[in-house]
């Protein structure tokens, strides 16, 4: 059955039954596929919206009751379509569907009809949605999901390149999820489609030279200023300057979002397009301090101004980074549980040299310390102390200077006020305000959009030099209503999830707080000192009672 795409413009209202069946003829003629419509749509042609486009098109769900499948439809409508002059764009889709076949992480097209006023794509349902959907509930991936998906985008773009389609449009929106949370490939309505494609297969480990011209093929071909094509914040440098593409501009893409999967937002992102294109062109970005080492070598080695010096597709597969992903079975293995990324904890070593003050902060060689996504540059050196006899966010107590040992002497007048509550030995307040907080059961991180989850609270909090996080009571009667206890980087991890929020993790439960002033920082900054000192402090009284249980039993044995 002939299933080309109606592209005129759409034919008039008819009027009687003699107008009516001669326009069906000429429907029928052009390509129109009524017996489709009423084998695959069946009455229920869009049973459930499941995303919209700008005006351009819908997506629609449908269950052929034939064959008991669903499907996903792409319902365009023609009038916009032609006024906004897109049809080049929806044959450009349409064709570069049907030449990419069947692949596992490219969405498949199976039927295209009409009828007066739309065009219909029959298409792979991808029921888990997008892959920015579910970036932005979870905020990052840890390295584990990144490999993942970052391997399943990479063999996808392999195999498209392979039969000569450049997407030119690679981003998380356009990467979706099947219901089996593998990647399928979508939306080509910019798509280059080269003039021949240069196999029917994977890239197969051939000469670096070979690969570097592969590549770099469409460069030449590409449109002109005239077709901008692209999302700011993934644009290739060569687009913005050159004025067109290559296969290596998926690549870049492809840097992009395995940099967004582990930092959580794109590398190049700006208060408006301009500003994102000049970041762009000179390659003004930075990876996080808390970022996987070999992530970043990754992205560096992709993120290159030169078309020409990024990697090539083989050189890729064989970077550490996927060290361990098996390639013939990648689409067979079971997708990895989501997780956020959480940074290497600090190891301290409880042995420090004679003469220092505090353990030394150790890390291997692939480790990073805890800290903020944020620069570490552009934090403050200093913890707050805020408060009052009334925990208070208007009355804000003077600063203390943050150190890594609380001094045990001259306790402050907050410290005078508080003391009930400060009951170990030389406990002292590192910060004390109002704070918004979530909480979940065991590693899971508190989402405000679960449903099943307490509203977010708003609590007094205590963090202490001794390790203690305490929920206080907001009357004047100075009581504890809860209790977060620290126990070492080793078990306990607090990080900075954005500009207002900050997480700690403990075996037993997770705290999401949020300050809604954007003084985050000093909250992580007291949380992760308080959690560094709580070791010392412990060690310290385990090593003086074992002090004094020797001395007692060498009095016991006459030998003091």
């Amino acid at each position: 059955m002939n299933n080309q795409l109606y592209n005129g413009m759409p034919p008039p209202r008819s009027e009687g039954a003699s107008s009516r069946q001669r326009q069906a003829d000429k429907w029928a003629e052009e390509g129109a596929s009524r017996r489709v419509v009423q084998s695959v749509v069946n009455g229920v042609r869009q049973e459930k919206v499941i995303r919209k486009g700008v005006r351009d098109f819908t997506f629609a769900r449908t269950l052929d009751r034939q064959t008991l499948k669903e499907y996903a439809i792409k319902v365009l409508d023609k009038r916009h379509i032609i006024k906004e002059k897109k049809v080049k764009y929806v044959n450009i889709e349409k064709n570069t569907l049907f030449r990419l076949g069947d692949h596992p992480g490219v969405v498949r097209l199976y039927y295209t009809f009409q009828d007066e006023s739309s065009l219909y794509f029959v298409l792979d349902l991808a029921t888990n949605g997008e892959l920015l959907g579910v970036l932005k509930k979870l905020t990052t991936f840890d390295e584990d999901c990144a490999r993942y998906y970052g391997a399943q985008i990479l063999d996808a773009i392999d195999y498209m390149h392979s039969r000569g389609v450049i997407h030119r449009d690679l981003k998380p929106e356009n990467v979706l999820l099947d219901d089996k949370m593998r990647v399928k490939i979508a939306d080509f309505g910019t798509a280059k489609l080269l003039d021949t494609p240069l196999s029917n297969g994977h890239s197969n480990g051939d000469t670096r030279g070979e690969h570097r011209t592969e590549e770099l093929e469409g460069l030449e071909q590409s449109d002109r200023a005239n077709s901008f094509v692209g999302t700011a914040e993934y644009v290739s440098p060569e687009l913005l300057t050159e004025k067109s593409t290559c296969k290596s501009s998926d690549l870049w893409a492809l840097g992009c979002i395995l940099y967004q999967l582990i930092a959580g937002k794109p590398p190049f992102k700006a208060v408006n397009e301009y500003q994102t294109f000049q970041k762009i062109v000179h390659l003004d970005y930075a990876i996080p301090t808390n970022f996987p080492p070999r992530a970043a070598d990754l992205i560096k080695r992709l993120l290159v101004l030169d078309p020409a010096q990024r990697l090539s597709v083989p050189e890729i597969r064989a970077h550490p980074f996927f060290a361990g992903v098996e390639w013939e079975t990648l689409w067979k293995i079971k997708a990895p549980k989501l997780r956020p990324y959480r940074p290497q904890p600090v190891v301290l070593n409880l042995n420090p040299p004679v003469g220092t003050q505090e353990p030394q902060r150790q890390t291997s060689s692939q480790s990073i310390p805890l800290a903020s996504p944020l620069s570490r540059s552009e934090q403050p050196a200093t913890s707050e102390v805020s408060g009052s006899s009334r925990p208070d966010p208007d009355r804000l107590a003077p600063q203390r200077p943050a150190s890594h040992r609380v001094s045990s002497a001259n306790p402050s007048e907050l410290d005078l006020q508080w003391s009930a509550i400060l009951s170990l030995p030389f406990e002292r307040i590192l910060r004390l305000g109002q704070i918004s907080v979530m909480t979940s059961e065991g590693d899971k991180v508190p989402r405000k959009f679960n449903k099943i989850l307490q509203r977010k609270k708003t609590k007094s909090l205590m963090v202490t030099s001794h390790g203690r996080c305490l929920f206080l009571d907001s009357s004047e009667e100075k009581k504890v209503r809860g209790e977060v206890l620290m126990t070492g980087p080793q078990t306990t991890t607090v990080r900075q999830v954005d500009a207002k929020q900050c997480l700690v993790q403990t075996p037993q439960k997770s705290y999401l707080f949020e300050d809604m002033t954007g003084n985050v920082v000093a909250w992580a900054e007291a949380l992760m000192q308080a959690n560094r000192q709580v070791l010392n402090f412990r060690t310290s009284h385990v090593s003086g009672e074992k002090v004094e249980e020797k001395r007692k039993s060498r009095i016991g044995f006459g030998l003091s």
